[in-house]
């Protein structure tokens, strides 16, 4: 049974998204491009994630994020009567828009670390299903399955979120694992702050609480925190089933400060933001801390080769 207040949130959701649209800076990825545009609303959805399009510097891309969303959050005030919007900002700029109207609150915010795109985006109109359920039309640039798909499984196994299992279920019922999603998650793992061997070989957490809490009322078929848990495992299975040798030492370079980009097949992933911060890191942690940064090596080459 759907509860009543994702429905009054996914129609505040669906009267925002073409404000946002109009900003082509951005694209939609997570969940709502996922269940409201890929799919037939298999569940609900109640933010709108976004990823900043442009390779820029950081100073750049953070005025560009924070004048974008101050357009949509001006045009968000004169045109949805009684709308109640508030920022959130990081490093001086405005990152996040918090937007509410009596009995539904959602959020629109802009990653400002994962910048930039591996493929094309594609411009999407909302599920027919969505539309009929809600009166509602809305169409977005979405980023690409690759990334979408890449980025939601690099989530669900670091957050272990019931949202991202269920998402992950669906991809694993349909498309699966396909070599295409494969390596957007690659991309995604690389760019992801908790350290890869961490990600790919999670200790699991117990999500009752946030199934109950976070989950639940929110999805039109059947997901059980029993499915949960067999979601869980077989996608930790499928991940590291489908790591090949060659994607394991290009893993292992990357560890090592030293990436060996010829094993990736997505050429341009060297350029974003964020896997040229995280190998900035590594440089530091070799010279601040050698010690350290071989051991965490050594972690990694256990969790990839045994």
């Amino acid at each position: 049974m759907i509860d009543p207040k994702y429905k009054a949130q996914v129609d505040l959701l669906l009267q925002t998204i073409p404000y946002v649209a109009k900003e082509e800076i951005f694209a939609l990825k997570g969940g709502t491009a996922i269940n409201l545009f890929v799919r037939s609303m298999p569940r609900l959805s109640v933010d709108i994630d976004l990823t900043y399009l442009p390779i820029d510097n950081r100073e750049t891309a953070l005025k560009n994020i924070s004048d974008g969303l101050a357009r949509i959050k001006f045009d968000l005030e004169q045109s949805i009567p009684r709308i109640s919007l508030t920022t959130a900002s990081h490093e001086g700029q405005d990152v996040k828009i918090n937007c509410q109207l009596p009995g539904a609150q959602i959020k629109i915010e802009v990653n400002t670390t994962t910048r930039g795109s591996i493929h094309p985006t594609r411009f999407m109109r909302v599920h027919d299903s969505v539309e009929s359920a809600f009166g509602r039309f809305a169409a977005i640039h979405v980023v690409s399955m690759a990334e979408l798909y890449g980025g939601k499984i690099c989530a669900a196994l670091d957050r272990q979120h019931p949202r991202d299992l269920f998402d992950v279920r669906l991809l694993l019922d349909n498309e699966g694992l396909t070599d295409d999603i494969k390596d957007g998650f690659l991309v995604a793992l690389i760019s992801h702050m908790r350290p890869i061997s961490e990600v790919i070989n999670p200790m699991f957490i117990d999500q009752r609480q946030a199934f109950e809490t976070q989950f639940s009322g929110m999805a039109n078929i059947p997901f059980s925190y029993d499915d949960y848990e067999r979601t869980r495992i077989q996608l930790v299975g499928q991940v590291q089933s489908k790591l090949t040798n060659s994607d394991r030492k290009f893993l292992m370079s990357f560890k090592e400060g030293t990436p060996g980009w010829e094993k990736l097949s997505i050429k341009n992933a060297r350029e974003l933001p964020a896997i040229q911060w995280k190998l900035q890191n590594i440089e530091r942690l070799k010279l601040d801390n050698p010690k350290k940064h071989k051991e965490m090596v050594s972690v990694l080459e256990s969790v990839l080769f045994g």
